[in-house]
């Protein structure tokens, strides 16, 4: 896939993946709009890739309102005239151990990581349909694949490991309707980046479970902790990617290795299952 001369919408752009995946097009010749949340880290952000020589909008957008996705789109469309990239990439999280969560809580987390997903696509595959041609790139999860991966995630974060695996089994939907139709899909499934996601979660619990989940996350997503990597070093990796129009784009070799054991167990239980009813 040529970028030059290409429309990149990226929602979560400010910060973390979103913006460096931002920059990096940019670098290779995208025009950029980015939605956040964060105005002022959203202002920055364009500065930062009008400074490669390439236009930008910033456009501040919550995800998890449909009027705010609507007019995304309708200012993306009116400024520049069309949308070639579509990354769905804003993402919070909840941690909590499930039996605490509120149905509040799972409605903000659903609203932002799985419906907001849903709203970029709603928006603007239209566009694209007409067009003939588009790429969406969804944000999903290494715990989208494998709800035990991190271990954690089997027990705080339950809510999180739900709205990205419903981002998975979209994007799979999307893959096969949308692909005949001249409109690529890939979804995103990072392992551990450094990001502000655990400054955009909620922490449900007693003050000292809180304290502590706090401090598991900062260790997750700290940079001198094994296994961690750069937000930039994940850019690079999508790019590449998209370039070689994979559906699947993942950054860790253990999140390839923990898909590959789960598609194993699965084989085994159709097998028990076999075993046990017959054909």
């Amino acid at each position: 896939m040529e970028f030059k001369g290409k429309v990149a919408v990226i929602t979560g752009g400010a910060s973390g993946i979103g913006r460096s995946v931002a920059l990096a097009l940019a670098r290779l010749g995208a025009d950029i709009v980015v939605s956040d949340i964060d105005d002022v880290q959203l202002g920055e952000a364009r500065q930062e890739i009008e400074s490669v020589g390439r236009r930008a909008l910033a456009i501040h957008c919550d995800v998890s309102k449909d009027a705010d996705v609507d007019n995304l789109a309708a200012q993306t469309l009116s400024t520049l005239g069309k949308v070639d990239i579509l990354m769905n990439n804003a993402g919070v999280g909840v941690r909590s151990r499930v039996e605490k969560i509120s149905i509040k809580d799972w409605e903000w987390i659903l609203g932002i990581n799985l419906l907001g997903v849903i709203r970029g696509v709603h928006a603007f595959l239209p566009h694209m349909l007409k067009r003939g041609s588009g790429y969406i790139i969804n944000t999903s999860s290494a715990a989208g694949l494998v709800a035990s991966e991190p271990p954690s995630i089997a027990i705080e974060g339950i809510a999180y490991g739900t709205a990205k695996f419903g981002v998975v089994g979209f994007s799979e939907g999307l893959f096969g309707y949308l692909r005949p139709k001249g409109i690529m899909v890939s979804v995103l499934c990072p392992g551990m980046v450094t990001t502000n996601l655990g400054f955009n979660s909620r922490y449900v619990g007693s003050d000292q479970e809180i304290a502590d989940m706090k401090v598991e996350v900062e260790e997750m997503f700290n940079i001198n902790t094994p296994g961690v990597i750069e937000s930039d070093d994940v850019a690079q990796i999508v790019v590449k990617a998209m370039k070689e129009k994979r559906f699947f784009i993942l950054t860790h070799l253990e999140v390839q290795a923990a898909l590959m054991s789960r598609g194993q167990d699965v084989q085994k239980l159709e097998k028990h299952l076999q075993d046990t009813f017959g054909d």
